[in-house]
């Protein structure tokens, strides 16, 4: 596959859309808008046969796949996540754990949900996060000053806030997830490469690991030993 080879680079941006859902079929529907000439590879467990002809299709599980393939040299300008979980946490608890790292999950308790922006519980360690309590556009612009459904003032970016609470004992790892359309996000590969070794440099320290917009995100708590 031409995005895989590290003695060339591509001509034209190529975009890793991990998931062929609702979400992923949408990203893939605004960049070909945005970006006609792009390259995209589509990662799903489920073979995906109704796609533009031009678009790559992995039937993979996304996680395991980026962890194969996200290499240094890896030709890919944008990664984005349509899966329903965590794909930086995930993905960086399987590096650690191919590094030989033993990776626990660690507890965020229910006295600490209120530090959170609107937090939603997903399992013991995960939580959904939003500075909205009402459904958003779809095509939100992600504006600078006033919110797109409220028309007020925008509270602090959601990814800067993570970085700034008081978590105790856990040390905040935030991944900014960043507009690459009206209302599509995703992340540059160098900033999840960034991430990861951060969270490599804190053994037997419990991490909270995030992905987050101006809005919204998600964040897990992990902590990892030496095996």
């Amino acid at each position: 596959m031409a995005t895989m080879k590290g003695d060339s680079k591509p001509s034209h941006e190529t975009f890793w859309v991990l998931g062929g859902g609702k979400f992923g079929r949408r990203a893939v529907e605004l960049l070909k808008k945005d970006v006609p000439s792009s390259n995209i590879v589509v990662v799903d467990r489920v073979p995906i046969r109704d796609l533009p002809t031009e678009v790559e299709i992995v039937c993979a599980d996304g996680v395991e796949w980026l962890a194969k393939h996200l290499t240094p040299e890896a030709g890919v300008s944008k990664i984005i996540p349509a899966l329903p979980l965590h794909v930086a946490a995930d993905w960086i608890k399987k590096k650690l754990s191919d590094q030989r790292r033993i990776v626990r999950p660690s507890e965020i308790t229910d006295e600490r949900l209120a530090i959170f922006p609107n937090p939603i519980r997903l399992s013991p360690n995960r939580l959904a996060i939003s500075h909205a309590d009402f459904l958003c556009p779809t095509n939100c612009s992600e504006p600078d000053a006033l919110c797109t459904y409220t028309q007020l003032r925008r509270p602090p970016a959601l990814y800067c806030l993570l970085e700034s609470l008081d978590l105790g004992n856990f040390v905040p790892l935030i991944l900014r997830s960043r507009q690459f359309a009206a209302g599509l996000g995703g992340f540059f590969p160098e900033d999840l490469w960034g991430l990861l070794e951060r969270a490599r440099l804190l053994p037997h320290t419990p991490l909270l690991i995030g992905t987050a917009c101006k809005c919204h995100g998600i964040v897990d708590g992990l902590c990892h030993t030496s095996s």
